[in-house]
């Protein structure tokens, strides 16, 4: 399995988020990902390829011309090393204080994005069936005229549009995170040719607290296309592979061409972020589950929050092989 990565990533450096009206340190640090590679490349540095380029014109087939500005406008306006965080809601694009913006804030999220679109692309051009994407910052909470929850842009809404511009083929989206994907939801809502499922903790007590509940099913010709599997917190890896195994059930009756699978900290399985009880040993059973559908599958990896978990990590990618 090939494996989309690029170095440049060590360069988005968020320092600061506010929680509880205080600066804090920013959870979302290159680490994570530059062990994990050099932990992928024991077994698989062969398979590393870096992203090609494409033009800019793909992010406006899921973000408006108007968000794209902004962002790209204000990454520009700001000085080597400032942070800018919103200063009014609903007047700046961005709906919390967890997502700084920085000088090169734009084209570190283009970067992230070319690697998801250069994944979908070698599952449309080659014999590959299964493409793991490293992307940094991730893209789950970016909407389509906003950022939140440390995204800017949707590497997997972009990589689904990027297919469907190509094909006419059907697409599934099934989000594995700890927190909802509450951007890719609001940009296919009313899409009957996605179907988006996420797995998430309940969003009761955990971001981004406004939806992911299983009462939201689409609108309009998405109706019944968008599912939610709310879970508890502390929930076992005999709970979720209950729950996957129902998601996958839907993915199945939606009969897609391609499946594209968000990953995140659900892999976070022995640090403080971790909010579900998963083994490593049920980590690959749920990859195994995953790599045993017929459908050609990228796997976006959104970039954890524990850099201890890189075994688990290559012992989850290993099971698509």
């Amino acid at each position: 399995m090939k494996i989309i990565y690029d170095p440049r990533h060590v360069f988005y450096t968020p320092k600061s988020k506010i929680e509880n009206n205080k600066f804090v340190n920013h959870h979302d640090t290159s680490e994570c990902i530059e062990n994990l590679i050099s932990t992928l490349s024991i077994g698989y540095k062969e398979n590393f390829i870096k992203p090609k380029d494409f033009p800019r014109s793909y992010l406006y087939l899921v973000h408006e011309a108007d968000y794209i500005f902004w962002l790209k406008n204000k990454s520009k306006s700001l000085s080597s090393g400032e942070e800018y965080f919103p200063k009014v809601f609903g007047y700046d694009r961005v709906y919390d204080n967890q997502t700084p913006i920085m000088s090169n804030t734009f084209e570190m999220a283009w970067i992230s994005v070319k690697n998801a679109l250069t994944g979908a692309d070698l599952l449309l051009k080659y014999p590959e069936t299964s493409v793991f994407s490293l992307t940094r910052p991730g893209g789950i909470h970016a909407g389509i005229s906003i950022a939140g929850g440390g995204c800017y842009l949707n590497n997997a809404a972009l990589a689904a549009r990027y297919i469907q511009s190509k094909t006419n083929g059907f697409i599934a989206i099934l989000n594995l995170n700890l927190n909802h994907a509450n951007g890719t939801q609001e940009i296919f809502y009313n899409d009957s040719n996605v179907l988006t499922i996420s797995i998430h903790i309940n969003p009761v007590d955990n971001f981004p607290y406004t939806c992911g509940f299983e009462w939201e099913i689409g609108e309009e010709e998405g109706r019944s296309y968008n599912i939610n599997f709310p879970i508890d917190r502390g929930s076992d890896g005999r709970t979720f592979k209950r729950v996957l195994e129902k998601a996958i059930l839907e993915i199945d009756n939606f009969e897609p061409d391609f499946l594209i699978i968000t990953l995140g900290n659900n892999l976070d399985t022995v640090s403080s972020e971790a909010k579900l009880n998963l083994s490593n040993s049920d980590l690959v059973e749920i990859g195994k589950m995953l790599s045993s559908t017929t459908y050609k599958k990228l796997i976006i990896y959104e970039n954890g929050t524990n850099e201890r978990n890189n075994e688990t990590v290559s012992n989850f990618i290993s099971t698509f092989e």
